[in-house]
């Protein structure tokens, strides 16, 4: 069942926008209450790539393996992953918009066994959990442009001699 669809405009161009998004040095700045993102299998991110996530939740660190089912850069990327009976498929969509990217985030739940039991409050977690994600994406890539912009406009005078 879908959890949620959330999408966002950003300035840049669906190649920048992926970019940043693949760099995973960069997902704690953005992506809620993940510490790092580490890909485990050998070679070039693709898809069936399996992809270790560290987590920060409710003060204790854990650890969960996801597995990629969706790269067509600089359009589409989806992860997956299943804990405690519960599948989680979550997936970016970028779309050229108005000379930027229109970045689109959804999230659908499966849950397995006695679990379905739990599907409404399963849904609203994961919406309040997700809820700012683009937003923070976005904040973080301003400051990212604004730090190279920054660097690279940097002039040293030296006087005339």
């Amino acid at each position: 069942m879908r959890a949620f669809n959330y999408t966002i405009h950003i300035d840049q161009t669906p190649s920048d926008v992926f970019a940043f998004m693949m760099d995973f040095s960069k997902s704690s700045r953005w992506r809620n209450l993940v510490r790092r993102i580490d890909v485990v299998t050998p070679g070039p991110l693709r898809v069936g790539s399996q992809l270790l996530i560290t987590m920060d939740v409710l003060g204790s660190v854990k650890q969960l393996s996801s597995e990629v089912w969706a790269y067509d850069p600089p359009r589409r990327y989806g992860v997956r992953n299943t804990v405690n009976n519960v599948t989680g498929v979550f997936e970016y969509q970028l779309d050229t918009d108005n000379g930027g990217t229109l970045l689109r985030f959804t999230c659908t739940i499966r849950p397995h066994g006695w679990m379905w039991l739990a599907l409404p409050l399963l849904i609203l977690e994961s919406r309040v959990r997700y809820r700012a994600q683009l937003s923070n994406f976005k904040q973080a890539l301003d400051q990212d442009s604004v730090r190279i912009v920054n660097h690279s406009s940097r002039i040293t005078e030296s006087p005339n001699r």
